[in-house]
């Protein structure tokens, strides 16, 4: 282990004072040890291992940024809940000296991509973490959709929208949605639609091999319905009736640490009260 590069969230206090106080912890351990904010500043410093002090969100930013080049992150809790934060701040000197030891482990994770295919547009966008959401564009109309999961047809839903999950963001809209929880380092994809408008309709894991595709229909036969297509919470686009969504395992891959003693299931007891 050479370089570290420590990425802070500039919006979370105390980010930086705690990125300096890393830096000169490791300072004489490494040969380099850089701080940025910003996250395009990774890959320029040559890193050997990625520190993200914040929350789910920064570490998610970071992750989609090095997805592909097999550069591992150790995120560090300064969000709420941090399911993908490794270490809160009270174990911070004992996580790093373990680092330094090199006594941890990689993680390999799956991301996400979409095909978005509209009258006037066809693009592929990705990789995400967590999710794809096509959801309703306005507060109080459904959206419905049409499931697919390897072109055979699965069901359709009037709901406020369908999300598609990995593993990794099982534990995020997917878990608020009622979905199931998925142990992070599965290889799977989970469907789970959102207030579907029928006691019904649940949750489907299926395969990371399954290409699902969404396909957005009509709730009422005298107007289109009106969608967003999300990624990670990012508005990716409108959508209306007709438009189609091809969703799949990523090629590219991202690597978290796991330090310590503390394995998954005691963080989602701890973090989720059960």
């Amino acid at each position: 282990m050479d370089n570290i590069v420590i990425l802070f969230d500039e919006k979370k206090e105390p980010g930086q004072e705690t990125a300096n106080e890393i830096g000169r912890y490791l300072a004489d351990a490494v040969r380099s040890v850089s701080i940025v904010s910003d996250v395009s500043e990774i890959v320029k410093k040559g890193a050997d291992i990625v520190l993200v002090l914040g929350g789910d969100g920064t570490v998610i930013q970071a992750a989609k940024k090095v997805a592909g080049m097999h550069l591992p992150i150790l995120g560090i809790n300064f969000g709420t809940l941090g399911f993908l934060t490794e270490v809160e701040r009270p174990r911070l000197h004992q996580a790093l000296d373990e680092l330094l030891k090199g006594n941890y482990e990689i993680e390999t994770r799956m991301a996400l991509t979409c095909e978005i295919h509209q009258q006037d547009d066809s693009r592929t966008v990705g990789p995400v973490i967590n999710e794809f959401v096509v959801c309703k564009r306005d507060f109080g109309h459904m959206v419905t959709t049409s499931v697919y999961v390897d072109d055979t047809y699965v069901d359709t839903y009037a709901a406020d929208g369908i999300l598609v999950s990995t593993p990794t963001g099982s534990t995020a809209y997917n878990l608020s949605a009622q979905g199931p929880i998925v142990a992070p380092n599965m290889e799977a994809l989970i469907i789970t639609p959102i207030c579907p408008h029928s006691l019904s309709k649940k949750p489907l894991i299926v395969s990371s091999t399954c290409t699902i595709r969404l396909k957005i229909d009509r709730t009422k036969a005298a107007y289109d319905d009106d969608a967003s297509i999300r990624g990670d919470g990012i508005l990716l686009g409108e959508a209306t009736t007709g438009d189609e969504f091809i969703i799949r395992k990523a090629d590219e891959t991202f690597d978290m640490i796991h330090v310590g003693e503390v394995n998954f299931y005691d963080k989602m007891r701890v973090k989720l009260g059960v």
